[in-house]
């Protein structure tokens, strides 16, 4: 079958969030046998192929985002159109909508990825009325999680279908052994507020109480000059900040963290959960977000939101966890049906087939 992907940002040079969905999702799909082409932009236009993925990149012409997105739909709708396409997939609402346009035309199926929450923060976006649009007019609107579709179904008569990212079980594996002593590990943007650092400082002092040589691990984009000056001194005299590294060294540092910890709010998706798991790494997330759909008593702990204390003991419950011999087998088995090649394409197979509004 033959299937376009639209990101309006240039692949495969930009690896994450997003991006990094699109790279993996193209090359499953390319290794079942599938013609995949993605459409983007970045500062240079051409066209290339690698790993079985034809990509045409348009030159930018827009710096500003919600102009680059925009003027984006429409560069790729004669595309669309002219390509006979079986299906397309789309991460942003205006090349969702060109192939909405399209679709009499191209003869194919439309299917919108939401990678965040429906509805949340759309009254502050400038492109909250496309949004709204392919809600009303996609074939398939898919989002990452249950939290996500709950919020679909609160404002939208709109059903939609959960699409979650997915792992590559073969890359993300368990360490040779551990850190000695016990580790936590926090990866992602650790001075964003809803990511939940300072709580986790909070909570690093009062775990340090009954684990005098816990240590957390800051892994990611960000200064922790204030967090940490904000931090409890034995929080502060606990914590690592990590080099940033690249992709390829997030499975050594997951494997070898005793626990992976995201007290994070509002997440639409748990990425660094799948991953953690994966390499056999439990985790503790909190009660607000998606997070908390992927772990089970076996695979982690969860907290109360905001709740330094409560992250406290959920933290204790996980290095419990950590040194169980069986946990990493139960974190594996979690994370195997999300794998990108066994999981996710087949998935994919089934939303792009011909069939009833989703």
């Amino acid at each position: 079958m033959r299937f376009a992907i639209t990101h309006p940002y240039a692949w495969p040079e930009v690896r994450r969030g997003a991006e990094r969905i699109v790279v993996e999702t193209s090359r499953a799909l390319a290794r079942r046998g599938h013609e995949v082409t993605v459409f983007t932009a970045g500062r240079t236009a051409g066209t290339t192929v690698e790993d079985g993925v034809r990509t045409v990149r348009f030159k930018r012409v827009f710096d500003r985002a919600w102009l680059h997105e925009a003027w984006f739909g429409w560069r790729v709708t004669p595309h669309l159109a002219a390509g006979r396409f079986d299906a397309t997939h789309a991460f942003m609402p205006h090349d969702a909508l060109a192939a909405v346009r399209t679709r009499r035309l191209g003869g194919h199926r439309t299917l919108y990825d939401e990678m965040g929450v429906p509805f949340l923060v759309w009254d502050r976006l400038r492109d909250r009325r496309a949004r709204a649009k392919v809600v009303r007019t996609v074939d398939v609107y898919a989002c990452m999680s249950q939290y996500a579709l709950d919020h679909l179904r609160a404002g939208s008569d709109r059903q939609g279908v959960r699409l979650p990212g997915g792992v590559r079980m073969a890359q993300f594996q368990p360490a040779a052994e551990r850190e000695p002593t016990p580790t936590l590990l926090f990866s992602g943007a650790f001075d964003v507020p809803f990511k939940g650092v300072a709580q986790l400082l909070e909570a690093l002092a009062l775990v340090a109480e009954t684990h005098p040589d816990v240590r957390l691990w800051l892994s990611g984009p960000g200064d922790g000059t204030r967090l940490l000056a904000a931090a409890p001194a034995a929080a502060r005299e606990r914590t690592e900040i990590l080099p940033l590294g690249s992709p390829d060294d997030q499975p050594e540092r997951y494997g070898r963290a005793w626990v992976t910890v995201q007290p994070s709010v509002r997440e639409s998706f748990g990425m660094v959960v799948l991953e953690s798991l994966a390499c056999g790494t439990p985790v503790v997330t909190t009660d607000d977000g998606a997070l908390q759909e992927l772990i089970s008593p076996a695979t982690g702990a969860v907290s109360r939101a905001g709740d330094p204390a409560s992250l406290a003991d959920a933290i204790r419950r996980a290095l419990d966890l950590a040194k169980d011999p069986t946990t990493v087998d139960a974190c594996r088995a979690a994370a195997a049906p999300y794998d990108w090649d066994e999981g996710i394409a087949p998935l994919l197979e089934e939303l792009y087939a011909p069939g009833p509004r989703r």
